[in-house]
């Protein structure tokens, strides 16, 4: 009876490494496993579906903001928007979450959702004329759903407002995760829910503020939604009409940086304006996890975070060094105020412009190329391979240092006060370089489309970090129109590696590339 028993625990264990579960297969399932006469379960189907009618809403709110300023391009957004939503609508709700979610379908679920709405994101750019082609759309669409901020757009204040809302918004909704957003609204997501939000939220880890994950999101969302609101309003006092609060709320927020401007943040020369910028700005590249719990009542965590200290001390050296190294060198001088407010930008991946700092120091430029893959803290809205990771390579990287003069010696990886264990040790070396691959590869190829080496290594740093500008030719400019197109193409992929996961992605492909010989016929011998 014992040994029935435990067969049957067996019999319904599910095997995570299967790829023929019908009843989990990420595209679909067999009419035998229909819920009800139209609704079959599917993870990629239901949460795409529902990602795309969420998409959709944002672009039919654009049209109203047109509408109210006025703008030409009222119809084109209310017919996008409108049809994206109904899409979307019709796919989720003839699709339902599978009981049982697999790893790899989790993965292979936000890598589909982000290029859908990588792509969907590049149609009201194309129906408005705003460009003529698709790829210049798609970079346009990438650039603002990654929070990465580069941009090709000639002329920026000659674009209809409710376009230059639709840029901001995508940063916005890319800020904190459209994925996380739909978890929230989500009835249920099973036990994949957590998966959804640490593969697609930014941060090398996911941590469950409430048992349920779907009170996770929503908490994270609202800490999200109120800083955003709070920001707004600050920059509305101080002087920017509601339009602008509103636009550069979403992308200060999000560590974005699209501005309706050509002169970016600079456009408004004002200083209490860039104190409140560099305030929110930094605070974007903090834990949101972290402020969550403070606003609860529990500061300690945030301030006895050694993340948290690395984190303000890398703004506050790069800052020092830009204001000192440029007496020494005898360049251009630099005021307090801009020099905090660059190193701000680039470190927490915003891009926002106020001084062409391609007239500083060359060593205090080199600092700005360093961390500008590095990124924020984890659990901000910062793209890079975050702080923490760096922490975690260079506590590692001490130990087996130590281990040549000890060979004997047992020590563990430590990341301020916590202990890492060594196959996590291991899994953040190898994602190190993986990304100094996909950096270094990509300024290579850059490089091979006809950039000089500064704007090729700038171009790709500023791509996998999410940060928008850079150095050489997209200096201040913020413009990558002067990176050819199969450069630009290049960096559309460095942009999604830095905004998503990198083992992620990589397994979804590797997933398609295993699917797909099997759907094609085989030849008969």
């Amino acid at each position: 009876m014992s040994r029935l028993r435990a067969g049957r625990r067996r019999s319904h264990r599910p095997d995570p490494t299967a790829l023929t579960d019908s009843r989990t297969s990420i595209f679909g399932s067999r009419g035998e496993h229909l819920l009800g006469p139209s609704r079959f379960p599917s993870l990629p189907a239901n949460i795409v579906g529902l990602t795309l009618a969420v998409v959709g809403a944002g672009i039919f709110l654009c049209a109203i903001v047109d509408l109210i300023d006025g703008g030409p391009d009222v119809l084109e957004l209310a017919v996008t928007g409108f049809v994206v939503w109904a899409v979307g609508s019709f796919i989720w709700r003839t699709t339902i979450v599978p009981k049982q979610i697999r790893v790899l379908d989790v993965f292979m679920t936000v890598t589909i959702a982000w290029v859908a709405i990588s792509l969907i994101g590049a149609v009201p750019y194309l129906v408005t004329g705003h460009f003529t082609r698709f790829d210049d759309a798609l970079f346009e669409s990438i650039a603002g759903f990654t929070t990465t901020g580069a941009t090709v757009t000639t002329d920026i204040e000659a674009t209809s407002k409710g376009l230059l809302f639709w840029r901001s918004m995508t940063q916005w909704m890319g800020g904190m995760g459209v994925i996380v957003l739909v978890v929230a609204v989500l009835p249920t997501v099973g036990s994949g829910g957590m998966s959804l939000l640490e593969a697609e939220a930014p941060g090398p880890t996911g941590e469950r503020l409430t048992p349920r994950v779907r009170e996770t999101a929503r908490r994270l969302w609202a800490v999200y939604v109120g800083f955003t609101v709070a920001l707004a309003t600050a920059y509305c006092i101080a002087g920017m009409s509601l339009y602008d609060g509103v636009s550069h709320s979403f992308t200060t927020v999000s560590t974005g940086g699209f501005s309706p401007y050509q002169a970016s943040f600079g456009h408004f020369d004002s200083t209490v304006l860039e104190w409140i910028c560099i305030v929110g700005m930094l605070m974007a590249g903090g834990s949101f996890t972290l402020y969550y719990r403070a606003l609860r009542g529990n500061v300690r965590p945030l301030l006895r975070s050694t993340e948290f200290h690395v984190y303000l001390l890398i703004v506050a050296s790069i800052t020092a060094w830009a204001v000192i190294a440029a007496g020494w060198s005898g360049g251009q001088s630099t005021g307090f105020r801009d020099a905090l407010f660059t190193t701000a930008s680039t470190v927490t991946t915003t891009g926002y412009v106020v001084t062409e700092y391609g007239l500083w120091s060359q060593t205090a430029q080199l600092l700005l190329l360093i961390v500008m893959p590095i990124g924020a803290m984890a659990g901000s809205t910062a793209g890079g391979v975050k702080v923490l990771r760096t922490m975690a390579v260079a506590s590692y990287a001490h130990r087996e240092g130590l281990r040549h003069l000890h060979p004997r010696l047992v020590r563990p990886v430590r990341v301020g006060n916590a202990l890492l264990p060594d196959a996590v040790a291991g899994k953040v070396v190898g994602f190190l370089l993986l990304a100094l691959a996909i950096f270094g590869g990509g300024a290579v190829l850059i490089g091979m489309t006809g950039p000089d080496m500064i704007t090729s290594f700038s171009s790709s740093a500023t791509a996998f970090g999410n940060v928008g500008p850079g150095l050489g030719e997209l200096d201040h400019a913020n413009d990558f129109l002067s990176i050819p197109r199969l450069g630009r193409i290049v960096a559309m992929a460095q942009m999604l590696l830095g905004r998503l996961e990198i083992y992620p992605v990589i397994l979804a492909l590797s997933v398609v590339t295993l699917r797909i010989p099997r759907l094609l016929p085989r030849r008969r011998q």
